[in-house]
């Protein structure tokens, strides 16, 4: 990501996530794939926006997708990653202003934790801290990924096996492969939503 572009855009990608342990699934993913890594990160997912809108904080920048569609069970999501609140959609411009993401690129101390805190105060938006772990692999064009979240301040983990790309035809071929076809396809911030609703 440029230190210089306030957007970074990603090519809408097509992408099927499930939620459970499927070790037969991951097996066979990793013997599929010509190459894997691993990595974790700190994610803040801004929920109470619905369903079309998944957005988060990263290292002090947001990522919004939008979702354009579904087809053959796949959601297809416009993606980008903002740095100024320019270029981030409404109501996310406001979310940007708000938490004051600008702050550490004009060299300013920032803390994620107050600024969510006065964010949930009007309550129209939900700040959920999760830590995710996740092993990526590359199938050609197609990526997967299995993923393991720990959400903070509860006790709830899931773990999510997750197929994207741009060819759906492509990752249709994999989830019947992968003996995924016929399952539910639920975004992460939704599964995030709904474990906390079930714990609450």
């Amino acid at each position: 990501m440029s230190g210089t572009s306030s957007k970074t855009t990603d090519r809408a990608r097509y992408e099927f996530r499930v939620w459970g342990d499927y070790p037969k699934v991951i097996r066979k993913l990793a013997r599929l794939a010509s190459d894997e890594t691993t990595e974790e990160v700190e994610d803040c997912y801004l929920l109470g926006h619905g369903r079309k809108w998944n957005a988060k904080v990263r290292d002090s920048t947001l990522k919004v997708k939008r979702l354009l569609e579904r087809e053959r069970g796949f959601d297809r999501w416009d993606a980008n990653w903002h740095r100024s609140a320019d270029s981030v959609p409404s109501p996310f411009d406001e979310v940007f202003d708000d938490l004051s993401l600008d702050r550490p690129q004009r060299g300013k101390k920032y803390n994620l934790s107050k600024a969510v805190s006065a964010l949930e105060e009007d309550g129209s938006t939900r700040a959920v801290f999760v830590t995710k772990r996740r092993r990526r692999f590359q199938l050609g064009e197609v990526r997967g990924e299995i993923a393991q979240l720990d959400i903070h301040d509860t006790s709830i983990r899931l773990q999510s096996i997750a197929i994207e790309g741009e060819d759906l035809d492509e990752l249709v071929a994999l989830r019947r492969k992968l003996g995924l076809k016929g399952h539910d396809n639920v975004a992460m911030h939704v599964a995030i939503d709904e474990s906390l609703a079930i714990a609450s």
